[in-house]
């Protein structure tokens, strides 16, 4: 199941916000969960239109997201520089997850830039890229995120539409890693575009790059030219695919061999497909904590009730046991009234406890039998039944 968008998808998306954007002006920004911002724009003569900005994922969205009664100091500063202002490109970096937004207020530019990889991030920077707020302050080896910093962007990793075939087999020779992933992490396609080259050319996803013969790098490299010319002519049929349990599983921009057989859901914009997909995850991740809560709850109470049902054993064999204590005192009334009487009249005659012990401890009157006597005046006595 797809958790993001890859850099192909992002390649589709960032050409129809583009149009779609075009000249549309920043209204507000909320943060309405704590890497999840969502921006209000209004566009010349079609109105307000929301656009989600998410850790994994980007898109105008059609659903209804909650808003915080107080604005976050991230949304307060976003709100600061940009309200007001008007988005002039929207644009993909090389082939790389990152997106940027430029946006232009008066005399004043901005740079809006999303990486979404890894834990995702938002940073706001001025026209020169000096960083004026971010969703996260980051560190790398090699790479440092801040206010007050120059942007930098991530180290560069290879762009595919730029790639040719002795380029391309160089990359599948020096590879240690099995073959889809070479081609997933190396070309820069991801998951399931490296799966379609090795279902197409019909070579075991599982291979050793390095092992593969000329024949074979010949055919993965004209699957993957058909994908990039895919690509680069813009070729699109967005769609959801959805496995036997009408779940979906992934968003794509247009048709793969490799889903042939699952059922499709088609959309007229990559947005609305992409809309749609993270919505319906984001539900089921809702529901799913809930199920768990409930879980959670109900083994709380079976817990409780077996606490209950333990205690009830308890009370119910305590009171046998006081059941028999008391039949034994009513049974034996006269006598134990006669031992408290005896000792009653030795305490009046100035007898202590200790001395009424020994007189009384061990005495036996019909079947009871003094067991001990306490310096309180309690009295332990046995009684054998009748």
């Amino acid at each position: 199941m797809k958790t993001g968008l890859t850099s192909i998808d992002i390649f589709f998306l960032t050409r129809e916000l583009n149009d779609e954007l075009d000249s549309a002006r920043v209204d507000k920004v909320y943060q309405i969960s704590e890497r999840e911002l969502k921006m209000r724009v209004y566009v010349p003569k079609e109105g307000s239109k929301e656009l989600i900005i998410a850790p994994n994922y980007l898109c105008l969205t059609r659903y209804q997201r909650d808003v915080p009664e107080q604005p976050s100091s991230f949304a307060m500063q976003l709100r600061k520089h940009l309200k007001g202002a008007f988005i002039k490109a929207i644009r993909q970096y090389r082939f790389d997850r990152i997106i940027e937004f430029e946006l232009k207020k008066g005399n004043s530019g901005y740079f809006l830039i999303t990486e979404l990889f890894g834990n995702g991030n938002i940073i706001l920077c001025n026209s020169e890229r000096r960083i004026l707020g971010l969703l996260e302050w980051q560190k790398w080896k090699d790479r440092r995120l801040g206010v007050g910093q120059i942007y930098q962007y991530p180290p560069g990793g290879r762009n595919p539409l730029e790639i040719d075939l002795p380029e391309f087999r160089d990359i599948l020779r020096g590879s240690e890693k099995s073959l889809v992933a070479t081609l997933a992490a190396d070309l820069s396609l991801g998951g399931i575009y490296a799966e379609e080259l090795c279902f197409n050319s019909e070579i075991d996803k599982s291979r050793e790059p390095k092992r593969l013969g000329d024949d074979e790098i010949q055919l993965l490299f004209d699957s993957f030219k058909r994908l990039i010319e895919t690509i680069k002519n813009e070729v699109k049929e967005p769609m959801l695919i959805l496995d036997e349990s009408k779940r979906y599983v992934d968003v794509i921009p247009f048709r793969l061999s490799i889903y042939e057989r699952f059922e499709r859901e088609g959309f007229n914009t990559l947005n609305e497909a992409i809309d749609r997909y993270f919505i319906e995850s984001e539900l089921m991740e809702m529901q799913k904590i809930g199920e768990r809560k409930i879980q959670e709850r109900l083994a709380k109470i079976q817990r409780i009730e077996l606490e209950q049902r333990e205690m009830i054993r308890d009370l119910e064999k305590k009171s046998e046991e006081y059941k028999k204590i008391g039949d034994l005192i009513y049974q034996n009334f006269q006598v134990l009234e006669m031992i408290i009487k005896s000792i009653n009249q030795e305490r009046s005659r100035g007898a202590d406890w200790s001395e009424i012990g020994k007189r009384f401890i061990g005495k036996r009157f019909n079947n009871i039998r003094i067991e001990d006597i306490g310096k309180n005046g309690s009295i332990t006595v046995e009684v054998e039944e009748k």
